[in-house]
């Protein structure tokens, strides 16, 4: 009888062991309620800032000769804000001078303050679409059009998600919580998993009395071109600075309420 209980007794406690999984590590304490704060934000901005290290130039060679390649930061600076009704107000600028604000309603419907007023995200592509087809060759607006319709929507939480996942490690010193992560051509790789790696990321997280005032995200991606596979590394430096200002409504001019009437919302991706 004692023998068949203890039979029972190790058959249950190897069930349990395959029903629940091994415990994970988790956020840091300070750091997880900094991050449950920013949840809890219905209203708040962010700055993007990102580091130009100027033209990096490199040179590799393949089977028809050396090529050159030059690289250069392009990514603009931004601006951008909640509002407590669920609406984003995203502030792009270049350093050619060149500025473009998005308002994003709550459902995704949005509309560009281009050159040539309040668009919607429809009348954004189909501007593309005609400037492809001209039989005497694109005009200027072939110079913003792109940019009009490559708006960066993610809040900081969805850029920040990768690196709070449970299995993440993270190194404090001070108020700073650190993290590296691998990344594959599809994203973050998962722990474990060696194959197509492609670079990495280093985010620095900088908590403050309680709340989360900025972060740091540095990354290193090669990608490979030639049929001989050869990397081309590109370096990025991206720092986001966090307000906890609320705002009730956007002020924006009506035209952009009315574009909005007829804007439909964006496709997810």
């Amino acid at each position: 009888m004692i023998r068949k209980l203890t039979r029972a007794a190790l058959l249950l406690a190897l069930l349990v062991a395959v029903a629940i999984p091994p415990a994970r590590a988790a956020l840091p304490r300070a750091l997880a309620a900094a991050v449950q704060y920013l949840r809890e934000q219905d209203s708040y901005s962010w700055e993007v800032i990102n580091g130009d290290p100027g033209p990096v130039e490199q040179t590799f060679e393949t089977a028809r000769g050396t090529v050159k390649s030059v690289q250069r930061n392009l990514t603009p600076h931004l601006k951008g804000r909640i509002s407590a009704s669920g609406e984003m107000l995203i502030e792009r600028d270049w350093p050619d001078g060149l500025v473009l604000q998005t308002l994003v309603t709550a459902d995704g419907a949005m509309v560009t303050n281009t050159p040539e007023g309040w668009l919607t995200h429809q009348e954004i592509l189909e501007a593309i679409a005609a400037e492809r087809m001209r039989p005497d060759g694109p005009t200027d607006r072939v110079q913003w059009l792109p940019l009009a319709e490559a708006v960066d929507t993610r809040r900081p939480l969805v850029e920040l998600a990768p690196f709070l996942e449970p299995q993440r490690e993270f190194e404090a010193s001070g108020d700073n919580f650190s993290c590296a992560v691998r990344i594959q051509a599809g994203g973050p790789a998962a722990a474990g998993d060696d194959s197509q790696t492609i670079g990495g990321a280093t985010v620095t997280l900088h908590v403050v009395g309680g709340v989360l005032r900025d972060y740091e995200i540095k990354s290193q991606i090669a990608r490979y071109v030639t049929r001989a596979k050869i990397p081309v590394v590109s370096n990025s430096d991206r720092i986001v600075i966090l307000t906890y200002l609320p705002v009730g409504r956007f002020d924006v001019p009506d035209e952009a309420r009315a574009k909005l009437k007829s804007a439909r919302p964006r496709a997810p991706g």
